[in-house]
């Protein structure tokens, strides 16, 4: 019950959060064409690629230890907001150098803010609102953070510029970047107000360090790989590929992470419950998940693959014909990679990383080797291609794995039942039951 209230939280407010971030998505994608948001994307997952260097992955061990009680949240709050202060402050000094010749042509000062406001204010959102999901509390990180996103959108200068005069093509970028710092200053303060009743002066002992660290060691090794699987292929896409075809690609990379939403939502109400160790059989219900979003997004999917020939280009612009094709091909990677975010999340709330670890590192071999061969000869169909490939291997590692943790067949990952719906009905009723009652 605890479990079911906790899903229907999390999907509804991340959900919402997602859907404003797609709204966004769409508006700068046809206000600026692929050429310029195509660019302002390659470098946000450049920077990308900083954080998820600099974070070390302490949001899962925030998680973790919150949700177990093992090390004060008032020691993980204030090492969080240290690290993150910190980490801009070295991004102050060094970005620039380092990416100077990554930037076709935009200004240095962008660039300087975009990097210290993205970096350290995404730090601080991601490390506060581990505080609230390791409780099952999904509606103030998320309505922060949907706010946020909502200013964004109203601030798009339409016409050449926003409700906002001063703010037009130029500089509303400067606008976009600086909205992370703030959405990242908002989240600490009600983490602090919410959850962190203790005083400022504590710190993580060398003990707590210790365990710390050695939990999110390997959560920061697999975060690490995972990115890579998600975003190897922009940097060769941007190496072989025209300025064009990296905006078409990354847009139809983002429309394929749309997909991962759910599975991930429910991954995430997922992991806190199985880390606290309150559910001793959630197990029980991760198949039932898996053949139910398979489902789910093979009808999506057909709809898409006989309509997105003239949708793509009708809701980014006239700049995106190249997304169909790419789309096709990442199909099989959708419905493979989609439906195994829960037996992941089962995994690290059971202190099992390495086996995620194990699944990605076998799927990376797979992209990287076929970025390198394909890339350069057929360009963005060879990166979808390729993605695909890495995806299915991915899935069948970890299911092959979870069968011999728990005893099922391979049909139950994919086939919808007749009983499904009703199961599916029973523990939604039963969840706002309890929800309702507390």
């Amino acid at each position: 019950m605890q479990a079911g209230s906790a899903l229907l939280q999390s999907m509804l407010w991340r959900g919402l959060y997602y859907v404003a971030a797609f709204i966004i998505n769409i508006l700068i994608a046809r206000h600026f064409e692929a050429s310029v948001s195509g660019t302002i994307y390659y470098i946000s997952s450049l920077y990308a690629l900083v954080l998820l260097f600099s974070s070390l992955s302490l949001e899962s061990g925030i998680i973790y230890f919150t949700a177990r009680e093992e090390i004060p949240a008032a020691k993980l709050f204030n090492f969080s907001i240290v690290w993150s202060l910190l980490i801009g402050l070295l991004t102050f000094f060094t970005v620039y150098w380092f990416f100077n010749e990554l930037y076709r042509g935009i200004p240095a000062d962008l660039v300087l803010l975009s990097a210290v406001m993205f970096i350290s204010g995404n730090l601080l959102t991601t490390y506060c609102s581990g505080f609230f999901y390791a409780h099952n509390n999904y509606i103030v990180p998320n309505s922060i953070i949907i706010i946020s996103t909502l200013i964004l959108i109203a601030l798009i200068p339409y016409g050449g510029s926003s409700v906002i005069p001063a703010i037009n093509d130029d500089n509303y970028f400067y606008v976009y970047f600086s909205s992370f710092f703030v959405q990242g200053t908002c989240m600490a303060i009600a983490a602090k107000i919410k959850y962190i009743k203790e005083g400022f002066l504590r710190f993580v002992s060398i003990p707590e360090f210790k365990l710390l660290f050695r939990y999110c060691g390997l959560a920061f090794l697999g975060n690490i790989i995972f990115f890579l699987l998600y975003r190897i292929d922009y940097f060769f896409v941007e190496k072989y590929c025209s300025a064009e075809q990296l905006g078409n690609y990354i847009q139809v990379s983002k429309l394929v992470h749309l997909f991962f939403i759910l599975p991930t939502i429910l991954a995430g109400a997922v992991f806190p419950i199985t880390a606290g160790g309150k559910i001793e059989h959630i197990n029980v219900g991760l198949t039932l998940l898996s053949r139910c979003i398979f489902s789910l997004y093979s009808l999506i999917c057909l709809v898409l693959a006989l309509t997105g020939k003239w949708l793509f280009p009708f809701v980014f612009g006239e700049s995106f014909t190249d997304m169909y094709l790419p789309f096709l091909w990442l199909i099989p990677g959708i419905l493979s990679l989609s439906g195994i975010f829960t037996l992941t999340a089962w995994f690290a709330g059971k202190n099992r990383i390495r086996i995620n670890i194990t699944g990605s590192v076998l799927a990376l071999i797979v992209i990287l080797a076929g970025d390198m061969l394909f890339i350069p000869t057929h360009g963005i169909m060879a990166a979808a291609m390729v993605s695909s490939a890495g995806y299915i291997v991915y899935q069948v590692y970890i299911i092959a794995v979870f069968k011999k943790e728990y005893p099922c067949a391979v049909a139950d990952f994919f086939i919808f039942r007749s009983s499904d719906w009703q199961q599916v009905k029973s523990r939604i009723l039963v969840s706002l039951k309890t929800k309702n009652e507390s």
